[in-house]
């Protein structure tokens, strides 16, 4: 699911070249910054061509649009795969063959991300944030967020200059 550190550790260079010359100290900011780039990278790892067994290009972008536009509400899978015009079954399938994830997991790092920018972007509370990016409470938000970014959100929060 995720690159393994090793993976990852080709891309540090990368990261502090993004560190504006205005920055004091860019190694306080590398947390954020390499969380950020964690989730982008695995989250749009969409292959650009048609992979075979995987969802056409149109669905799968009518289907990702359709959980931006409406992450914030419940969206099961069952209400994906009509989209799709596909049983659950294979929508699952082929959603994971294009995408590298199911729908679910996909949904998640969504939400994640979503409540990465909220915490940066706006001073809502963390259970206003929970809310708006999707999840039931601010408890799940919380151990979700944990999972994927690897500190919690408030952790986050306070880590952003």
């Amino acid at each position: 699911m995720f690159k393994s550190l090793g993976e990852r550790a080709g891309e540090f260079p990368m990261l502090m070249s993004f560190a504006s010359a205005a920055e004091d100290d860019p190694v306080s900011t590398l947390p954020r910054r390499l969380t950020t780039i964690a989730v982008d990278r695995d989250t749009t790892g969409v292959s650009p061509s048609y992979i075979r067994g995987g969802l056409p290009p149109r669905v799968l972008r009518r289907v990702r649009e359709h959980i931006d536009a409406n992450i914030e509400q419940r969206i099961s899978v069952e209400a994906l795969a009509r989209l799709a015009d596909l049983s659950v079954w294979y929508f699952v399938r082929a959603f994971k063959q294009s995408v590298g994830v199911t729908p679910h997991d996909y949904l998640i790092r969504r939400r994640v991300e979503r409540t990465m920018k909220l915490l940066s972007d706006t001073d809502l509370s963390l259970s206003e944030i929970a809310l708006a990016a999707g999840f039931a409470d601010q408890s799940h938000c919380a151990r979700r967020f944990r999972q994927h970014v690897g500190m919690s959100p408030r952790d986050y929060r306070w880590s952003i200059p």
